[in-house]
């Protein structure tokens, strides 16, 4: 398996996506093609030793996509950015997934492109453990929807149930929609609706899931539009990190470090797979250091091994089959 690895990707750029990529290709089960400035990345192979590595090859780029740049708009105005070329390798078949810890709109919007969304849906969305606390309850979506129909949500609870399977070895994941109460009569007119179809679906639905029980394991795969998901993926890092270095300052560093970890799971492990389009990506936080990443690139292999998209359009198909 050859992975695309956006080296220029992430707030650290190549001297944590390097570092990872070597970890990684130490086991010789994949090679990374790495994506970036030659000159950047040929630098940093140098001070780990590694210019002449067998299993990585140097791919060139010219610009990175910042979170600033608007993903809609920067496909024409840096075709060449390095997230763009990851995704071409994949299209021409000279990759088999991209990783990326770049921007997330751009890493959306290149795979989009590349593979197209699966047969039913639309757009794909983004999701993965964000809460230490219950280190198996999927939260999507975390962005990548913003504004989203009944359907659409209930078909976020079809990829989750894929996606807790096979990542998280969930045998038969418990699907909860996120909702201000736990009560059937609560919620808006969405919640309501995508309960409805839920409820109709062969999926181990158990119901509506309060924010206040996320860290609890009260599910597996936890669904909501991608502007709640957003918001509380950053009140829950947020909130840990200051918690955190309020710990620190009182002297109790190893507890600081932990409660980091616990609330900033994205970060800490890299990120996850994007769901409901035909390929493979993985897209990380930006934040991710070295470890994270190297856990994100086989993650990638992971699902790769596993047939990970066949098996969310499989579900897919069904849970359409069920709701029609």
């Amino acid at each position: 398996m050859v992975v695309a690895l956006d080296a220029m990707g992430g707030d650290h750029g190549p001297g944590a996506t390097i570092p990872a990529a070597l970890d990684v290709v130490s086991n010789g089960d994949l090679a990374i093609a790495l994506v970036g400035d030659p000159q950047a990345i040929s630098d940093v192979l140098a001070e780990h030793s590694a210019t002449n590595h067998p299993l990585l090859q140097v791919i060139p780029s010219d610009g990175v996509v910042e979170e600033t740049d608007n993903p809609a708009m920067v496909f024409r105005s840096k075709p060449r950015a390095s997230i763009f070329v990851c995704s071409g390798l994949v299209k021409m078949g000279k990759a088999h997934a991209f990783v990326s810890m770049g921007s997330t709109g751009a890493s959306i919007a290149a795979a989009t492109v590349t593979y197209g969304t699966m047969e039913g849906i639309t757009r794909g969305c983004l999701g993965g453990a964000i809460i230490g606390f219950s280190p198996n309850t999927a939260i999507i979506d975390l962005g990548a929807n913003i504004d989203v129909r009944p359907q659409q949500l209930a078909d976020f609870g079809t990829l989750g149930s894929v996606m807790s399977r096979i990542i998280y070895g969930q045998k038969n994941p418990r699907i909860a929609l996120l909702n201000v109460g736990s009560e059937e009569t609560k919620g808006n007119t969405l919640v309501k609706e995508t309960a409805e179809l839920l409820t109709r679906s062969n999926l181990n639905y158990v119901g509506m899931i309060e924010p206040y029980d996320l860290p609890y394991d009260k599910a597996d795969v936890v669904i909501c539009d991608g502007f709640v998901g957003n918001v509380v993926l950053k009140l829950t890092e947020g909130l840990g990190k200051a918690i955190a270095d309020l710990v620190r300052d009182k002297g109790a560093g190893a507890l600081a470090d932990e409660i980091y970890s616990m609330t900033n799971q994205l970060a800490t492990y890299g990120g996850g797979p994007l769901l409901g389009v035909n390929g493979i990506a993985v897209v990380g936080h930006g934040a991710a250091g070295s470890t994270g990443i190297a856990t994100a690139i086989k993650t990638a292999k992971h699902v790769f091994d596993n047939d990970f998209v066949a098996a969310q359009q499989k579900e897919l198909d069904e849970f359409h089959t069920q709701v029609s």
